[in-house]
């Protein structure tokens, strides 16, 4: 029982847990370029690293090598999309989704 709360309830574990649940949201358009998956990553990254806007997460996932780090290892994101591209991706998902299943 303690290594399964060690290894679910550390940060890695948690983010693992919620990239997995986005990964089952539908709206993936093989004609964009990135996934629906880490467009929600990038958003709850710029929350989770407490970003005051989209443009300053962009500029700084560009230009700074430990953000893009902590974004690759944290978050599995392997290029965050701009702050454009972000809004064009979530803009059109519901957040009226089913409730994931436990």
């Amino acid at each position: 029982m303690k290594s399964f709360v060690r290894k679910h309830l550390c940060m890695p574990g948690l983010l693992s847990r919620v990239r997995c649940q986005y990964g089952k949201i539908k709206g993936d358009n093989a004609a964009t370029r990135f996934k629906l998956v880490d467009c929600l990553m990038s958003g709850l990254a710029m929350f989770g690293l407490k970003y005051p806007s989209l443009l300053q997460f962009d500029e700084d996932s560009r230009e700074d090598e430990r953000i893009r780090y902590n974004l690759k290892q944290l978050y599995g994101i392997e290029e965050a999309p701009s702050d454009t591209q972000l809004r064009a991706r979530l803009d059109p998902v519901s957040p009226r989704l089913q409730p994931f299943p436990t």
